[in-house]
């Protein structure tokens, strides 16, 4: 590995914090090494370039004189390391991810789509993610066809794959899928189930309860 090829993987970091706090904070499909490697690039730019936006305000108002970043000037040197740029930007991208990551879970650039008819796309996760994550959601009703069984409770957490739906139910009361009998209750519930064999129902709750 050579010093040039070391500089541009230091250099890379911000972008890598970044992409792994976003991944974090998202629902999403597991990213291909092509989308991670774009992300960290994209990322990292806009660390740097919020930096030196930074420090160009602080010059233009003269609270403080401060040199412009030098990872512009010096890219092609591999022995010259802006390190303190780096843990700078670093830093940055951590604030940049956290608000990526709320402009992503609130769905912002979607709505504005939809707002002015671009686009009616609700985002990249898939509708059993959407259906579950949305805060109307708390009690349902999930029928498992199969075992002829209907549960009722409210939802806690879930996750999901290609075939599997994941799911933790709390205050859950079990019912016959058929007649709706009770058959019993228990306070906290794990179900994984495939995707097919399931129904899940928003239940409606009286305003007394």
């Amino acid at each position: 590995m050579s010093e040039l090829t070391i500089k541009l993987i230091i250099i890379l970091i911000p972008g890598v914090i970044s992409t792994l706090v976003f991944g974090k904070l998202i629902l999403h499909k597991e990213w291909s090494s092509f989308r991670f490697t774009l992300y960290s690039i994209l990322f990292g730019v806009i660390s740097y370039l919020l930096i030196q936006l930074i420090i160009n305000l602080l010059n233009l108002i003269s609270i403080i004189d401060i040199d412009d970043l030098t990872i512009w000037e010096n890219l092609n040197d591999a022995t010259s390391i802006p390190y303190r740029e780096v843990i700078w930007a670093s830093i940055i991208s951590i604030i940049i991810a956290l608000i990526a990551a709320k402009i992503e879970n609130n769905k912002l650039i979607h709505r504005i789509a939809d707002h002015f008819g671009i686009s009616g796309k609700y985002g990249d996760e898939n509708l059993y993610s959407m259906f579950l994550n949305s805060k109307e959601v708390e009690f349902i009703y999930l029928r498992d066809i199969k075992n002829q069984l209907t549960y009722h409770g409210w939802v806690k957490s879930f996750s999901e794959n290609e075939n599997i739906s994941e799911i933790r139910l709390c205050d859950v009361a079990v019912y016959n899928y058929g007649d709706s009998q009770l058959l019993y209750e228990i306070g906290e519930v794990y179900l994984s189930l495939k995707k097919e064999e399931i129904i899940i129902e928003l239940a409606k709750l009286k305003e007394d309860e």
